[in-house]
């Protein structure tokens, strides 16, 4: 047999078949669960799916968390009261300022857990930035910076709240619980109100119901009834898009309470915002052709509207419910008188005679610094400066009258243009135009009517808003900010505007903002937790003085100074304090340090007295001068000018021109108990005891006249219908310690000459 030949080589050699793997004792023949590299693998991808599984449902469950404590300050920021404070509001903007901190900390969380993070900034984005812009620019010629920055932050926090709130809104079910919770809030705030009308339950010192009683939590009725106004046509369009009946119900039973609440606190700023509000929202509905969006509901919306129409009958002055329970109506004005006053009333008491020097001294603010004005927040603190520069002008020497002290000019575009310039009119008018354009937009599209319905309601109360804004100052009222900024807010959530620019956070940028965010927040709260504390001290501090209790009051007033961030009204009282303790230099010191946060007319004349007392008659002629340039009121000019006339050259050892000057003053003015006090005791310079005790008693005499009158003037403030001035309660009850005070020396000076 002839041998096989051998088979030539190939190129290409077969790759052998693989082995068979090595089992080891024990173990496993699949290759997926041998070696260290394949159980990485499959550790690596299961850990991955958990981790991020867990980062989904933080982030939901910190997105639901944040939308609840969202409704939470809603509900809260209306109804809360803390009565050690000095006013209600100061407790809202603190409560404010803690919420939404609380918010920005869950945000800032949220970005820590997500991979990215996608925002919705809005079309509002630059318009906004536009106006922070313009904000930061006024600071340049802010009088005090600390006092400026404050409400600087204030503007930066709320723009974050309009963020949060359109990137927590997730469909039209947590916009309708949001606007609940508002609801509920305001209606509890109406109740409260009206049992205060009813005399039910008390309301301010001296008001036995009525509308001046009706502060509720509010600490004034036009502040509650404004509020009230914004809200009316988005709760009834509520009522209307919810569909459980029971949830109607109860919605209508909210609005009941809110108009009657409106109605009865009398405002005709609130009244007309309302009225405007009614009909921006229907001619929206006709013009755009809306009917069908509640077609279905016609029945419900002419009930709500029938049930509203007769609680505004019942509420009113002559109605049959104030006939039937309420003393207070007895003391409101006739249907007929309340038609021929309303116009009359909004010229004289909202934007008229009563007002308009705040508005041209507003004006003079803007002549002196036209392009970035005087600086955000600083028309209380310009105020007086531009009050005296205004009554130099042919226009200003008109107002041949007392012009008080204003800490808001009562109207918000007029204070708005003074504080931020012409530069902030044009961010203001471009932030307007672009929520404008964005509705009109929206309701011209083919969205679902529903929607459209919506954006209309929503924006009947931001025209609302916008009416209070020209006869009041919801802008400077937190719980009226809180509305501003959520019915904004509203119309750029995701069930409405729909798609709108976004920027999306990725690595180093999320851990950036999310940080900055955060330190904002813990730096803001520590800093308003501070400042809420010194609040506390000052009122406290006050209530002690005005007890005569100058120790304890010193302690709470320094606490308030240590603890404040531009604490001017306790600098001024701790120069009260310091001056009744004989500490003089302190008290000059203080009250010139009151002068750069919180100035007044008392301030100068208080600076005045102590000059004089420390043997400075020169410097007291100086303070005497600026106080009478800034036209005080007409008690305190009296005193100025006995100061400039007899007091400074009685200083200087110029008995002789004293003695004419002083007789010459008494004769303008016999009705001025401190000339016959320094008449009697310049009598007893001379040893005439028995002309000393005369003039005395004829101070006496005098001291009698002026304490019935102001006597006569607090109960006429009593039975008024309306709500009394802060300022003049304070004067007058300051002048009446003032003539106690000089009556109790006087009667001491007579005992002694017996």
């Amino acid at each position: 047999m002839k041998p096989r030949k051998a088979r030539k080589a190939s190129k290409h050699p077969k790759t052998p078949p693989p082995a068979p793997p090595r089992r080891r004792e024990g173990g496993s023949p699949f290759p997926f669960r041998e070696g260290s590299r394949g159980v990485r693998s499959w550790r690596e991808t299961a850990w991955s799916l958990l981790k991020s599984t867990a980062a989904r449902l933080r982030a939901v469950s910190l997105l639901r968390l944040r939308f609840w404590l969202l409704v939470t300050l809603v509900f809260a920021v209306p109804i809360v009261i803390y009565l050690p404070n000095t006013e209600y509001g100061y407790t809202k903007s603190t409560l404010l300022y803690w919420g939404i901190s609380l918010l920005i900390v869950l945000w800032a969380v949220e970005l820590f857990f997500r991979s990215h993070v996608q925002i919705n900034v809005t079309r509002l984005a630059w318009p906004a930035l536009g106006i922070l812009g313009a904000a930061a620019l006024s600071l340049v010629n802010a009088e005090n910076l600390a006092l400026s920055l404050i409400s600087f932050v204030g503007l930066i926090y709320f723009g974050l709240l309009g963020l949060l709130i359109v990137n927590t809104i997730e469909g039209e079910r947590d916009m309708k619980i949001l606007l609940s919770a508002l609801l509920l809030s305001a209606s509890i705030a109406s109740v409260y109100g009206l049992l205060q009308y009813y005399g039910r339950l008390p309301g301010p010192p001296g008001f036995l119901g009525g509308s001046s009683a009706m502060i509720s939590t509010f600490g004034n009725p036009n502040y509650l009834a404004g509020f009230l106004a914004h809200l009316l046509v988005p709760g009834i369009a509520l009522s209307v898009m919810i569909e459980n009946r029971w949830a109607r119900l109860g919605l209508l039973g909210l609005l009941i309470s809110m108009t009657a609440a409106l109605v009865a606190a009398n405002s005709v700023g609130a009244y007309l915002a309302a009225l405007f509000s009614v009909i921006f929202f229907f001619g929206g509905m006709m013009i755009f052709r809306l009917s069908s969006a509640i077609a279905s509901q016609r029945r419900w919306v002419l009930a709500v509207v029938i049930l509203l129409v007769l609680t505004v009958w019942l509420q009113s002055p002559p109605g049959p419910l104030n006939a039937l329970l309420g003393r207070a109506a007895t003391l409101e004005p006739s249907p007929i008188e309340r038609v021929v006053q309303f116009f009359q009333r909004l010229w004289e008491e909202n934007s008229g005679i009563a007002r308009s020097w705040n508005w041209w001294i507003a004006y003079e603010m803007l002549k002196a610094h036209p392009f970035v004005g005087v600086g955000l927040g600083d028309y209380k603190v310009e105020f007086l400066e531009y009050k005296a520069r205004f009554k130099e002008t042919p226009l200003g020497q008109h107002y041949n009258f007392y012009l008080p002290r204003a800490i808001q000019a009562h109207n918000d575009y007029v204070q708005l243009i003074a504080e931020l310039g012409l530069i902030g009119l044009l961010a203001v008018g471009f932030f307007a135009g672009t929520l404008i354009r964005s509705a009109y937009s929206f309701v011209r599209s083919s969205a679902s009517p529903q929607a459209r319905v919506w954006v209309v309601a929503l924006s009947a109360g931001i025209v609302a808003f916008l009416i209070d804004a020209s006869v009041s100052f919801p802008l400077h009222l937190p719980a009226s900010e809180l509305n501003l900024v959520l019915l904004i807010s509203l119309l750029y959530t995701r069930p409405l505007l729909g798609p709108a620019p976004t920027v999306t956070l990725r690595s180093s940028a999320k851990l950036a903002v999310g940080a900055t965010t955060l330190a904002l927040a813990l730096v803001v709260s520590f800093f308003a937790y501070r400042d809420w504390q010194a609040d506390i001290a000052l009122d406290k501090g006050e209530a002690e003085m005005n007890s005569l209790r100058y120790e304890t009051a010193r302690i709470a007033l320094e606490r308030s100074v240590a603890l404040g961030i531009a604490p001017g009204k306790a600098f001024y009282y701790l120069g009260v304090v310091y001056a009744e303790r004989g500490e003089l230099q302190r008290a000059r010191d203080y009250f010139e340090r009151s002068l750069k946060t919180y100035p007044t007319e008392n301030a100068y004349i208080q600076l005045a007295d102590l000059a004089l007392r420390l043997g400075e008659a020169q410097r007291a002629q100086e303070h005497l001068q600026t106080l009478l340039r800034l036209d005080p009121e007409p008690t305190m000019r009296l005193e100025a000018e006995f100061m400039q006339r007899v007091l400074v050259p009685l200083s200087q050892g110029d008995r002789t021109l004293v003695w004419a000057e002083l007789a010459k003053f008494l004769q303008e003015h016999p009705d001025y108990p401190r000339g016959y006090l320094t008449l009697g005791m310049l009598h007893l310079e001379r040893g005439e005891r028995e002309a000393a005790r005369a003039e005395f008693e004829r101070g006496l005499a005098v001291i009698a006249q002026l304490k019935q009158k102001i006597l006569q003037r607090l109960e006429q403030i009593q039975r008024s219908r309306r709500l009394a001035d802060p300022d003049e309660l304070n004067q007058l009850r300051a002048r009446a310690a003032a003539l106690a005070q000089m009556e109790a020396q006087l009667r001491e000076l007579i005992a002694q000459r017996r």
